[in-house]
C-alpha cells in the first residue's frame, strides 16, 4: 500500500497489506515466542528483566529523536517541533512503564485485605499471553507506545496493527 505525506500529497513509501494469512502466522510466532526456553525469556521473566528492554528502547528513542521525529512528521504531515515533542513522550512512557515492570516483582503476591478473618486473598499477576494492538493515524508513534509498552511490562506477547494512514515508521526495522 502507497504511504502519502498529507502535507504534498507525495508517495513516500509502502506497508505491506497483511492478508489473515500473515497474522495467523504472526499469532502463532508471538506465542512461541512467549513459550521459548520454558516462557523464561519474557513471560515469566521478571519484571526488572523486562524493565531493562522497555528502558533501551527509551534510550534508542532519545539517541534517535531527530530522525524519529522527521519520520513521524512526513508521515503524518505534522510539524517537526510538534513530532518531536511526541518522540520524549515516547521515551518517557517506555521509562513509565519499565518502572510499572519492576513494581509487578516488588507486588507480586500480595496479600489483599478482605472483610472476614476467615478468607486471604493475595494478588498474582501474569501476562494473558498474545495481545493484538490497533493504533490510530494521530500520533502513531505515541498511540502505539501505549499499548506495547505496557503489554511488554506485563510479559505479554504484541502484534501491533496501525493505522493504514500514518504508519510509515512502525514499519521500519
Amino acid at each position: 500500500m502507497p504511504v502519502i505525506n498529507p502535507a504534498t500529497e507525495q508517495i513516500i513509501g509502502d506497508i505491506p497489506a497483511a492478508t489473515e494469512e500473515d497474522v495467523n502466522v504472526a499469532v502463532d510466532a508471538a506465542h512461541k515466542a512467549l513459550k521459548r526456553n520454558g516462557g523464561k525469556e519474557w513471560a515469566s521473566a521478571s519484571g526488572a528483566h523486562r524493565a531493562k528492554y522497555l528502558r533501551a528502547i527509551a534510550s534508542k528513542i532519545v539517541e534517535k529523536k531527530s530522525e524519529l521525529a522527521k519520520l513521524e512528521a512526513i508521515d503524518c504531515g505534522k510539524p517537526l517541533e510538534e513530532a518531536a515533542w511526541d518522540m520524549n513522550d515516547v521515551a518517557g512512557c517506555f521509562e513509565y512503564n519499565a518502572d510499572l515492570a519492576e513494581e509487578l516483582d516488588r507486588n507480586q503476591n500480595a496479600s489483599v485485605s478482605l472483610p472476614m478473618d476467615t478468607f486471604k486473598c493475595h494478588l498474582i499477576r501474569e501476562p494473558i499471553g498474545v495481545v493484538g494492538l490497533i493504533t490510530p493515524w494521530n500520533y502513531p508513534l505515541l498511540m502505539a507506545t501505549w499499548k506495547v509498552a505496557p503489554a511488554m511490562a506485563a510479559g505479554c506477547a504484541a502484534i501491533l496493527k496501525p493505522s493504514e494512514l500514518a504508519s510509515l515508521l512502525l514499519h521500519l526495522n
